[in-house]
């Protein structure tokens, strides 16, 4: 291998040769016959350059090609091009052959086009001593569908994404395909790339060795990620697995297979000793209920807190679900069902199908929503939302992003710090659930598990429920369920607040 003139000298003091100079570098391809010594001399020049390339950087000068690269050697440049050059090449017929019988087809004399621009790219890469040969494979494997980039298919698998889950859930795989990427850069001694996604995309999906994949939650454990989250980030890969395997992308069995085992035994291990999100107290709910929001504070949460402490309290609906509420939203206001106003969850709110509900409104809340639907109407929007300070955020661009945040802070004011490893505001929709089931022990037959459970929007527990019972209850079990919760279930002291 000829090392250029003017780095003759740098090459020298990287050998530490006495002269001072190196002008090649020589070596055997141990062999006697031509066409085999044609066969090896690209690796044996591959390897020298790569040699030569250590040596000056080790010594603190500049590898032969200095930092030069083509614009199409660019890994993205490559992607793009070998991926058009792929659709090209499938798209183009198969039948066909020479006088002689071999194939001479249309997408043959494509490939064997590509094949010579490739050879003359990696003929300019090697006299630049950057590895030709390397090129000309990877872009040649993925023209011709041996390998296959994330890249080639992620934007297609996001489309179809997007039409069947949630802003929120998209948003989660995304977090986990970029944890992936970080995951793989390392492995490789990459070290953490700037933009994960992009690096992902580069990769290629058969050449991921299973034993990578298999020590990729413990990686996520040792970045401190809770089991709850791991499963969630694993259960995103198996799910792009399961669809390039449904659409022949790749084939062999889903690597992402059993990988969640263990998983839930470990998290319910540190849920014992984190200690498990429960229902508030008496005592608690009596000194949130009497709290004063705004007391010390200039913000503009106060009455959105007191509000929707009770609505959750007497409703069981969660979070997100009451910040959403609007105009449309306040049903039974002509009393055709029965006498207590509703309220309902709709499909873009609910956490599942089940979450799809209406809740009748305890009259110690109608008040509420009273004073928040003559707000809203007067806005004179066709359907303004109940708690317009709740603004829309977070990755799902929920309403009750912002307000969990507030909640939080008023919550640490008043129960203090250490409450937040086991209470939150879902804690009240635990309260709504428990009270259900002491009204019952109590005498109320319409708080039963089943009435409950679709005033909370929980799937069915058994086959008979969910298969040959009504989906809906009529409404008066609802309200009768509700006034017999407060009347039985609800502690004295608590009512007290509420009827304040």
């Amino acid at each position: 291998m000829s090392i250029p003139r003017d780095r003759w000298i740098d090459a020298g003091k990287a050998y530490g040769k006495p002269s001072g100079i190196l002008q090649e570098r020589v070596v055997s391809l141990q062999t006697r016959d031509l066409k085999e010594a044609i066969r090896r001399r690209d690796k044996a020049l591959a390897h020298l350059r790569a040699e030569v390339d250590a040596k000056l950087i080790a010594a603190g000068f500049a590898p032969l090609a200095g930092d030069w690269k083509p614009d199409w050697m660019e890994e993205d440049a490559l992607l793009a091009e070998a991926l058009a050059a792929r659709k090209r090449i499938q798209a183009a017929s198969d039948v066909g052959e020479d006088e002689e019988g071999y194939p001479d087809s249309p997408m043959h004399r494509l490939i064997d086009g590509m094949d010579d621009m490739l050879s003359e790219r990696a003929a300019e890469l090697d006299n630049k001593g950057l590895d030709g040969a390397a090129y000309l494979t990877r872009f040649r494997e993925i023209a011709t569908g041996t390998a296959t980039p994330f890249g080639s298919f992620m934007n297609r698998w996001r489309r179809e994404r997007e039409q069947d889950v949630s802003a929120s859930t998209l948003h989660m795989e995304g977090a986990s395909l970029r944890h992936f990427g970080t995951y793989l850069a390392e492995k490789q001694g990459r070290g953490t790339p700037k933009d994960p996604m992009a690096f992902l995309e580069q990769q290629v999906i058969e050449d991921i060795p299973l034993p990578v994949i298999g020590e990729y939650s413990e990686w996520l454990f040792e970045k401190g990620l809770s089991p709850k989250t791991i499963g969630r980030q694993i259960s995103s890969l198996k799910v792009l697995w399961d669809w390039c395997l449904r659409k022949h992308i790749i084939s062999g069995a889903n690597p992402w297979a059993g990988a969640t085992a263990g998983l839930k035994k470990r998290a319910e291990k540190m849920g014992k000793t984190r200690g498990r999100v429960v229902a508030y107290t008496a005592d608690e709910l009596v000194l949130l209920l009497k709290a004063d929001p705004d007391e010390g504070r200039r913000w503009a949460w106060g009455s959105a807190i007191h509000d929707l402490m009770r609505l959750a309290l007497l409703t069981g609906a969660r979070e997100n679900e009451l910040c959403s509420l609007s105009i449309s939203r306040i049903v039974n206001r002509d009393g055709e069902w029965g006498p207590l106003w509703g309220i309902t969850v709709l499909a873009s709110e609910a956490k599942t199908d089940n979450s799809v509900r209406s809740v009748p409104l305890h009259p110690l809340v109608r008040p509420i929503i009273e004073r928040r639907l003559a707000a809203a109407i007067a806005t004179g929007q066709v359907d303004a939302p109940l708690f317009p300070e709740c603004k829309p955020g977070g990755p799902g661009m929920k309403r009750g992003y912002y307000f969990a945040k507030r909640f939080t802070t008023f919550r640490r004011d008043v129960l203090g710090d250490a409450s937040g490893r086991v209470v939150t505001f879902h804690s009240f929709r635990k309260c709504f659930g428990t009270f259900m089931r002491r009204a019952s022990v109590a005498g109320v037959s319409e708080c039963q598990l089943s009435v409950a459970q679709k005033l909370m929007g929980h799937k069915p527990q058994t086959v008979t429920e969910s298969v040959y019972m009504e989906q809906h209850m009529p409404w008066p079990s609802y309200e009768a369920a509700i006034l017999g919760m407060v009347d039985k279930g609800i502690p004295e002291a608590v009512k007290d607040v509420l009827t304040l």
